[in-house]
């Protein structure tokens, strides 16, 4: 079966689901977990594949406890690979590269070849943002990661990648990267692969330097044109027309340029098409149509084009979150290597000053001089490393004081939820209770059925009172561990019957051994995310996932409610995060409006 799914992948995406389904049915039956993970995650990717996005994280999250339950490690770097790669198509850079940095992780640790497959995806991330400084160095790893380990295949995309990188630098270096990886397509016998490389050689051959040669350009994309017609797929057909025209507008033809930018226009119209491609094609159909004299039509592609733009703004300050995380560790090691340089140069002129000694005194008191000089200098730096030092203690310091006043500010808040819960149990409670003691003995002999009514409707307001009165209690919640209580919840909501709301907690005893803190915060945390949804979210569908490994407890909330802008934050968020920031614990929200919102939640235990 799995044979029959691997063998299907390419060709007949329908076939593939219902052979990996069988895995996962014999899987279940024989209770075989290794194999039940390949089958959820097989499902998860033939989903990916057709679009369905949703259902592809749904089976991809299932496969991983299962996964890694039974030491499946290979499914469980594929399964946080794929996520990664869903997050990155959602512009959800930070995450996705914490998901593929955790499936680069499992494979050096295991020593899998699927470690390949992070790194590309982690170099493409961030070739995507412009970062082409981290993009080369995992390219880099995976080339010569795939040559010490012959993989062949694998080799290609190394190949391709620094290529495309090195196209504009470097151009001789990116013609021998796309020769060799046009070489291993061949060999593989792999007509994608090849149409890749001939497309990229086009373009590098269209290229303002030495090896601009158009017989050259044209030669591949004629060789282009052939491989489509045999892998007979139209969606080829836009780097096709568009580097077609490309040749056209380096050659000062404009109206040609014109007409194909226009046929690869088209086809993207037709067809998925990566949002970089389509802006490049809007920017350069602006500049020929403004060569041609067409005004008006280039103006409305430079309209398009900014519209494009915008839209990955938000990009841009994820990328600039990446940039001061890694200029922080990029500044930390120049700063070694910088005091690691000054010191050998320090040696460097201690032995030089005891050659001079024995040559001539002047020398010794000039060399003597010229020292006390660099070690004031050195001192200098010294003292001023040691206020950098300082200060960041002292910063610390405050930041250790916020976090004590935020817990005191909480258990502030909890000790008054307990008080106002003693008085809603001990007073109002007690007080309807007599009430309805009352009425049923003035009852006995009237016998009135709005009576009896009201009896039971206080009855009602009792029990509600009775069940606020637990929520707000902190001795309720020390008594119960956090899984009961969160099953308490579930069936609160179900009750009130406002949406379908589903738990996952995976495994069973994940919560069972939560100190009091993280229990009680955690609880509050949820009952504030649910309550929010009851009151704002409109939803009709709730899940709320909860997965530990080992001591990292990952929370995973959604909805398909109306949605909100993350960037407007309540007082309940800002509670939430108080409580996180006790717990060390990080959220991330992701809302779009009419399309539900996502909240992940991740604590070190």
């Amino acid at each position: 079966m799995l044979t029959n799914y691997r063998s299907n992948l390419t060709k007949d995406l329908d076939s593939s689901i219902y052979y990996i389904n069988q895995v996962r049915i014999i899987s279940e039956k024989k209770g075989d977990n290794f194999y039940l993970s390949k089958g959820y995650y097989g499902l998860g990717y033939c989903f990916y594949q057709k679009g369905d996005i949703n259902k592809a994280q749904k089976y991809i999250n299932t496969s991983i406890p299962i996964a890694n339950e039974s030491n499946n490690y290979q499914t469980l770097a594929l399964a946080y690979n794929q996520l990664g790669l869903i997050k990155k198509n959602e512009s959800n850079y930070p995450v996705a590269i914490q998901l593929f940095l955790k499936s680069l992780k499992i494979s050096e640790k295991n020593k899998l070849k699927e470690k390949t497959i992070a790194l590309k995806n982690l170099g493409n991330l961030f070739l995507s943002q412009n970062d082409t400084i981290q993009a080369m160095k995992y390219y880099k790893e995976d080339y010569q990661f795939t040559k010490e380990n012959d993989l062949i295949a694998d080799q290609f995309g190394s190949c391709n990648n620094l290529g495309m990188i090195e196209r504009k630098k470097n151009p001789g270096l990116a013609l021998k990267y796309f020769n060799t990886a046009l070489s291993i397509a061949k060999q593989l016998e792999n007509k994608q692969k090849q149409y890749d490389i001939h497309i990229n050689l086009s373009v590098l051959y269209m290229s303002e330097n030495k090896y601009r040669n158009f017989d050259k350009t044209l030669s591949h994309l004629n060789a282009a044109k052939k491989l489509i017609d045999d892998l007979d797929d139209s969606s080829l057909y836009f780097l096709y027309y568009y580097n077609f025209g490309g040749y056209y507008y380096k050659k000062g033809q404009y109206s040609q340029a014109r007409d194909y930018y226009f046929k690869a226009e088209k086809v993207a119209e037709n067809h998925s098409v990566p949002l970089d491609y389509r802006m490049s094609l809007m920017d350069d159909l602006n500049t020929v149509l403004e060569k041609n004299g067409e005004y008006q039509q280039a103006y409305h592609y430079q309209k398009i084009f900014n519209r494009l733009n915008d839209s990955i703004f938000t990009i841009e300050k994820a990328k600039s979150i990446n940039e001061i995380i890694t200029k922080y560790e990029v500044d930390k090691k120049n700063s070694q290597i910088q005091l690691l340089n000054q010191q050998r140069e320090l040696q460097s002129k201690k032995s030089k000053l005891m050659i001079i000694t024995s040559v001539l005194l002047i020398f010794i008191l000039i060399g003597f001089l010229y020292f006390m000089y660099k070690r004031s200098q050195f001192q200098k730096k010294l003292r001023q490393q040691e206020s950098i030092n300082h200060q960041q203690e002292k910063e610390k310091l405050i930041q250790d004081q916020e976090l004590k006043e935020m817990s005191a500010l909480v258990k502030g808040q909890d000790f008054e939820r307990n008080r106002i819960a003693k008085d809603l149990h001990d007073g109002v409670a007690g007080d309807l209770a007599g009430i309805k003691l009352l009425l049923a003995k003035e009852n006995v002999n009237l016998n009135n059925e709005n009576l009896e009514k009201i009896q039971n409707n206080l009855s009602d307001v009792f029990q509600e009172i009775r069940e606020i009165s637990h929520n707000l209690s902190i001795n309720n919640l020390k008594e119960k561990n956090l899984r009961n209580l969160i099953l308490d919840l579930e069936l609160s909501y179900r009750k009130r019957n406002e949406f379908n709301f589903d738990i996952h907690i995976y495994p069973e005893n994940a919560l069972d051994d939560l100190n009091e803190t993280k229990k009680i915060n955690i609880y509050r945390v949820l009952q504030e995310l649910l309550n929010n949804i009851s009151k704002h979210a409109k939803a009709t569908e709730v899940e709320l996932s909860i997965n530990r490994h080992f001591n990292d407890l990952n929370i995973i909330i959604t909805d398909n409610g109306i949605g909100f802008s993350v960037d407007k934050k309540g007082v309940g968020l800002k509670n939430i995060q108080e409580r996180l920031d006790i717990i060390s614990g990080e959220i991330n929200i992701q809302s779009n409006t009419n399309k539900g919102t996502s909240i992940i939640i991740e604590i070190k235990l």
